[in-house]
C-alpha cells in the first residue's frame, strides 16, 4: 500500500465530505496536513466528490479530479523509530569504561611508558595479557579454512584412490573404503593441529626469551662529522673495543690493529 503526503488541497477535499460517509468510503476519521493517506483512499475520495451533486453545487470551485489532488504530493516516508532507552546495566558499564579510559589517559600523561595493569582488568573483555601486551588471536578464518580444506581433500582423495585403483580383497568393501578415508582425514587434522600448537609454543618461548634480553644502546658517532675520527667505544665485558673506518659511525666495528701489534710486541720483549 502506497502512502502519500496530505496536501492542503487533499485536506480541503476530505473536509468537504460529511463525517457520516467516512466509514462508508473507508476513509480515516481524521486527517492532518503532511500526514499519511493511502492512494486507494485518495481514489475513492476523488470519485465520490466527482459524483456528489451537493458538493458540485456548493463547492464547485474546488478541484476534485484525481490528477489535481495528486499535484504537489509526495510519497510518505515515516519518521525513523525512536531509539530505545538504554538499560541501567548499559549505563553503568558505559560509565565504568569512560572512567577507566580517563584514568588510563591521565596515567599515560604522567608516565609516557605507562602500560595498563591487566591484573585489575576483566579477563573476558580486556585485550591485554598478564605482562601488558595485547593478545593476538592466532586462530584466523584463513587458518581454519585451510585445515578444513586439507581434511576434506585428504578424505575424498583417499576414497577416490581406493575406488579407482585395484586394492586388496580386504579393502574391496565400500564401508572399509569410507572408514579408511575418514581415518586419513582425521590423521591429517591431528597432524596439522599438532604442528600448529608446536609452532605457537615455539613462538611464545621465543617471545619470552626476547623480552628477557636487555638491549644497550651506545652512541658511537655524531651525524655529519665525517672528517673527524671516532673516539667512542663500546663496552664488551671489561674490554673497550675501538671503532675505526670511514663513514658517519666509523664503519665496521673491530679492534684497532695497532692494539694487537702492541700486545704482541710486549710479549716478544718479555720473552727476550
Amino acid at each position: 500500500m502506497v502512502l502519500l503526503l496530505t496536501t492542503d488541497r487533499i485536506l480541503a477535499a476530505f473536509e468537504a465530505i460529511p463525517a457520516s460517509r467516512h466509514e462508508e468510503l473507508n476513509l480515516p476519521t481524521t486527517l492532518e496536513a503532511q500526514g499519511p493517506i493511502a492512494h486507494e483512499q485518495l481514489i475513492r475520495l476523488a470519485r465520490y466528490l466527482q459524483t456528489d451533486p451537493e458538493y458540485k453545487e456548493h463547492v464547485s470551485h474546488t478541484p476534485t479530479v484525481l490528477s489535481s489532488l495528486l499535484r504537489g504530493t509526495k510519497v510518505y516516508v515515516p519518521p525513523p523509530p525512536k531509539k530505545p532507552e538504554p538499560s541501567a546495566e548499559y549505563l553503568a558499564s558505559k560509565a565504568r569504561l569512560l572512567a577507566a579510559t580517563e584514568q588510563e589517559s591521565y596515567n599515560r600523561l604522567l608516565n609516557p611508558n605507562y602500560q595498563p595493569n591487566a591484573d585489575h582488568a576483566d579477563p573476558h573483555t580486556s585485550p591485554y595479557t598478564s605482562d601488558g601486551r595485547i593478545e593476538e588471536d592466532t586462530l584466523t578464518v584463513s587458518l581454519v579454512s585451510s585445515v578444513f580444506i586439507s581434511v576434506l581433500v585428504t578424505g575424498f582423495g583417499v576414497y577416490a584412490a581406493l575406488t579407482r585403483f585395484p586394492t586388496p580383497q580386504i579393502l574391496s568393501n565400500e564401508a572399509a573404503k569410507v572408514l579408511l578415508g575418514l581415518f586419513s582425514a582425521l590423521s591429517v587434522a591431528v597432524a596439522e593441529s599438532f604442528l600448529y600448537w608446536t609452532y605457537i609454543g615455539k613462538v611464545d618461548r621465543a617471545r619470552v626469551k626476547e623480552r628477557g634480553v636487555r638491549e644497550r644502546k651506545v652512541v658511537i658517532g655524531a651525524v655529519g662529522e665525517e672528517d673527524k675520527g671516532v673516539d667512542e667505544g663500546v663496552e664488551a665485558g671489561a674490554e673497550k673495543e675501538e671503532i675505526w673506518g670511514k663513514g658517519v659511525n666509523g664503519g665496521v666495528r673491530r679492534r684497532v690493529r695497532e692494539k694487537w701489534e702492541k700486545g704482541r710486541d710486549g710479549e716478544d720483549v718479555k720473552s727476550l
